[in-house]
């Protein structure tokens, strides 16, 4: 095998570790294209993330819920100077009638939350950027859910739990 073929084989093989199976198509989507954002800038993603249950999340929500979190987890790991910490956790479960989200990940610098419990920007031009926690906190909150937001050690935690609508029967 030549090495130009060889070299086509083995990025074959990084889309497809890169690949998320959630029970959940949208979210599919969102995770793959984000594990293959962070493999393109040498940082480690651990995903486990059983989605079958957010069906009852409307898509575009989704998208925009982690889409937006793991954009910022990305934009504040690839600062790490520490390859070690350059990593990002996702786990997504169940437990009784709670849909729990977790992201964790390593930053550098000084993390200021404001009156609501999230981050304030660290960009310079205020009135165009900051907006993506507050769109993951209205998403949140519009599915009846908490978010909660800690840094300890240069390690952020997002923890986001859902309700699962509760299904009524006509019995």
């Amino acid at each position: 095998i030549d090495e130009e073929s060889a070299e086509e084989i083995r990025r074959l093989i990084a889309i497809y570790d890169t690949s998320v199976k959630t029970g959940n198509e949208a979210l599919d989507v969102v995770l793959t294209e984000k594990s293959f954002l962070c493999s393109n800038k040498k940082i480690r993603f651990s995903c486990i993330a059983d989605c079958r249950n957010l069906s009852f999340v409307k898509e575009s929500d989704l998208y925009a819920l982690f889409g937006n979190v793991l954009d910022n987890a990305v934009e504040a790991v690839q600062d790490v100077r520490d390859e070690e910490k350059r990593f990002i956790s996702l786990s997504v479960y169940t437990r009784g009638n709670i849909v729990s989200i977790s992201e964790a990940n390593y930053f550098e610098g000084k993390l200021v939350l404001d009156d609501d419990g999230l981050p304030v920007t660290t960009k310079k031009n205020k009135d165009y950027h900051g907006f993506g926690m507050k769109s993951v906190k209205a998403i949140v909150e519009k599915y009846g859910g908490a978010l909660s937001v800690t840094a300890e050690e240069n390690v952020f935690n997002l923890n986001v739990i859902l309700p699962l609508p509760s299904v009524s029967s006509d019995d």
